[in-house]
């Protein structure tokens, strides 16, 4: 009676479906397995016999045994896969961390590589400066050395010429009394007579050089 009154109910098979099977009370399962399972007359082929009906029931009952056994091995490995997840989340996070304070260590790495080919290469730059400044400096050095000398022969000339100058007037009214009226005598003589006219130079205070010669004052210096 009961049991065709319940196989009767149309909110049975919506109860078979919706049931929760997670969480089967353990003595239900513990009368259901020593009670049932191993009934040799708890067969589907052999309840099909009897009613196809109460064949699906069987299946339902047997596949929630089995459910419940595996679930009793997977629910706990589902629970370690669970807990290995989330120390697997937080082990990732901190790996993303990791990895951003890494990039940004790299790039710091390849700024600083890069500030330093820049620095390097205004070394070289600076180190070519110095060797042309250098090479410039010994060959100045060697022109002021060599400027040294020219000075030193240059103020000699310079009074050489100063003297000389000076000393034009009376050697040019020598040279023009040696021309106009000496050429047509002797060498002793001419002597002579510049020697003379060199004494009455200095006699009239007429400026003059002390070794008067034709050709120092008229020749090509």
């Amino acid at each position: 009676g009961s049991s065709k009154k319940l196989l009767g109910d149309l909110k049975f098979l919506e109860g078979l479906k919706t049931y929760d099977k997670d969480n089967i009370p353990v003595a239900v399962m513990k009368r259901i397995r020593e009670r049932f399972i191993n009934h040799p007359e708890f067969q589907p082929a052999v309840i099909k016999n009897v009613s196809s009906a109460c064949e699906g029931l069987c299946k339902w009952v047997r596949a929630m045994e089995v459910y419940d056994r595996v679930a009793k091995v997977v629910a706990p490995k589902r629970e370690r896969l669970k807990e290995a997840e989330g120390l697997f989340n937080i082990q990732m996070q901190k790996l993303n961390l990791k990895r951003a304070e890494l990039k940004t260590f790299l790039d710091r790495l390849q700024m600083l590589n890069d500030e330093f080919e820049s620095m390097n290469n205004r070394k070289m730059e600076l180190e070519h400066n110095i060797e042309v400044c250098s090479q410039k400096l010994i060959r100045a050095e060697k022109l002021i050395s060599g400027l040294g000398g020219e000075k030193d022969r240059w103020t000699e000339a310079a009074r050489l010429l100063s003297i000389q100058y000076t000393d034009l007037t009376g050697d040019v009214l020598l040279s023009s009394g040696t021309v106009a009226y000496l050429g047509a005598f002797t060498v002793d003589y001419r002597l002579e007579c510049q020697k003379k006219w060199l004494d009455l130079c200095k006699q009239k205070e007429i400026p003059c050089s002390n070794d008067f010669s034709l050709s120092n004052t008229l020749g090509d210096p």
